[in-house]
This record gives C-alpha cells, structure tokens and sequence, in this order.
C-alpha cells in the first residue's frame, strides 16, 4: 500500500504559518499536477489558546480541514493528532469524507516538529499508512533574527526544515534579510530556502521539502550543525503563559488600543503572540487582531464570521516567562466584561 506523505508546516508564533496555507491552498491551478495537489490535501491544524482563531481564516478553503484542541502538538501529539489522523484515514475509507491523497499539518508557534516525526515513525497504524515527507518552516523576515537569538524553538523549527519560507520581505530591509539568510544557512546549511513572495505553487514546494529529506546524507549530518544551534536552554517550552479572554459585547476601539499598547510596553520583551477577533462599537462585523512582539498589524482586516452575529470578541496572549496577572489586569480595567476562558489544558502551559 503507497503510504499518504505529511508535510509539517511550522514556524514560531506569528510567522506567517496560516497566510501562507491560505494563499498556497487559494492559488488558481494552471495544471493537472496543481489542481491534484489541492484537491488531495487534508489540512489538520493546531492552535495555542482555549479559542482557536487561526482555523478560521482557512475554513473557507477547503473542507477538509480539521481543527485539533487547544494545546501544544509536540505535548498532544500520540493523543489528539494520531487519533485525528486515524479517523481521517478510516472516514475517507468508508467514504465519510473526501478520499485525500497528502496531509499538510500546521504546528503551533512553540511546537517542535520532531514530534510529528517521532510519531509517524513509532505509532504502528501510521506508520503502515503515512509516512513523514518533509518540514516547511516559515520564517518572521522581521523577528527571526531576535526570535532565533532568544527561543530554541524558533532554532528547532529551522534545524529541522527541509523548505525555509522568509516571510514579512516587504516590511524588513534588504540588509536584515541578507543577515537572517546568512544566519538560516548557518543554522540549517541543506534547507532550500525562498522569500515568501517567491515561494513556488503548492505541489512543487512539497515535492521540494519530500525531495530535501530525503537527499542522501542529510539525517547523518543534521546532528552535526543541530548540536551547535541547540547549545541552550530546555527542550520543552516551559514558561509559556496563554492567556484567553472573551467580551460578549462590542468593544469601544480607543479602549481596546490602549490596553494593547499597555501590554505591549509592560511585556515587552516577554509578549510574543497577540491574536483574536474583536468586534468594536458601531461596526457592521468583527475584525482580526495580529500581533508579534511590540508591533502590532492594522485591524482593518475583516474576520470571516461564517454568519455570526454574536459580536462578542476574544483575544489570546501568549507570553514567555512573564506574570499573566498583569496582563488579565490590565485588559479588565481597560474593558471591563472580560471573561477569563480556560482550555482544558489550563491557561497555563508548563512543562
């Protein structure tokens, strides 16, 4: 039996993960290889935070996309991702679902790929039926370099792609490019790398990242360089604080401004992901909230709201090693009605 390949999509929080499925998964095909590609894809995706929000700038896109629960793959991996890819499996036998004939997975911005690796390679019904085909990490064109310096996950993910994506070219200067290349080819010398207005049609970039792992010598040598790039801190993401907070009614937007600039300036440097869907006072439909580090994208992006006409928000902090007490503080003294909603993992991640 050919065994169906999963791709890894990774990259640290705020990369660029989803926009970059979306627009791959978007493209108009131009030939039978592209449309195959697209129509043959099962997208399974994993979010941080007890609300998930990515899912829903890409359900739009195909059907078969599946939303895991809240929490880190590289912790829930032998649990939710090898139970969803065995339900896929056996729906689409028995014509459940659309027979699909690859899988992209999406990571979350703190998960480390191996995880997927290790499980295809251990867990006896994947193993028979799937086989590992590849890691595509996305890469912030603005942050990766402090994000490399300061978070070994960050370093994981591009020590373990086979296909590099620098993203954000069009806000970063020629320079700090060519610095984050030299940096990217030092920390991974055999990914193949592309910025991201540059990156290839769907079908040839996971042709590229199966065809790079498997080249011949690349699992032999990759201890050699990921030895050096991993010389510190803990394997686990220990410290990471997720914060999920909810309004059942619409937001005044100077308000809602003024407690992110507070975040930003009271967690800086620890704040490293901002993301939500806020509906503010006098709009007709809620917009998206996108934030890395201390600078945060315009809110004029529409979230799909499939129908929804709750105009409630919600808004999902996740920090490293600072107190989520001040954040939580500041958001209920700036918008009162702050609902504190806990995932089953806890708001808290810890090792």
């Amino acid at each position: 039996m050919q065994k169906i390949p999963i791709t890894v999509v990774s990259g640290f929080l705020g990369s660029g993960k989803t926009s970059l499925l979306n627009r791959l998964l978007r493209a108009t095909p131009t030939t039978e290889a592209e449309q195959g590609a697209l129509d043959g894809t099962l997208v399974l995706m994993n979010e941080l935070g007890a609300i998930g929000l990515d899912h829903r700038r890409s359900l739009a896109v195909t059907d078969t996309v599946v939303l895991l629960e809240s929490g880190c793959l590289c912790c829930a991996v032998r649990g939710e991702l090898v139970q969803a890819l065995r339900q896929a499996f056996m729906d689409a036998l028995h014509k459940k679902i659309p027979a699909f004939s690859r899988v992209l997975i999406e990571t979350t911005g703190i998960a480390d790929p191996a995880a997927v690796m290790y499980t295809l390679k251990y867990e006896p019904f994947l193993a028979e039926r799937y086989r590992y085909a590849g890691c595509i990490t996305v890469v912030d064109g603005c942050f990766g370099a402090m994000q490399l310096e300061q978070h070994r996950e960050a370093v994981q993910q591009a020590v373990l792609a086979d296909v590099l994506v620098i993203s954000k070219t069009d806000l970063t200067d020629t320079d700090s490019l060519a610095e984050l290349e030299v940096s990217l080819g030092r920390i991974n010398p055999m990914a193949v790398r592309f910025q991201a207005d540059h990156v290839p049609v769907l079908a040839e970039l996971l042709h590229t990242a199966n065809s790079t792992v498997e080249a011949p010598g690349r699992l032999k040598l990759a201890p050699l360089w990921t030895r050096g790039a991993l010389r510190s801190a803990s394997m686990h993401h220990g410290g990471v604080g997720v914060l999920t907070l909810s309004w059942s009614t619409p937001l005044q937007r100077s308000r809602f401004v003024a407690a992110v600039s507070a975040l930003q300036e009271l967690e800086h440097p620890y704040l490293l992901r901002l993301k939500g869907s806020v509906w503010f006072q006098n709009a007709i439909e809620a917009v998206l909230v996108h934030g890395v580090h201390k600078h945060l994208y315009p809110l004029d992006l529409p979230a799909p709201s499939a129908g929804d006409t709750s105009r409630s928000s919600f808004l999902v902090v996740i920090t490293r090693d600072g107190p989520l007490a001040a954040p939580l503080e500041i958001f209920q003294r700036l918008l009162p009605g702050a609902h504190l909603a806990v995932s089953p993992e806890g708001n808290f991640v810890d090792s």
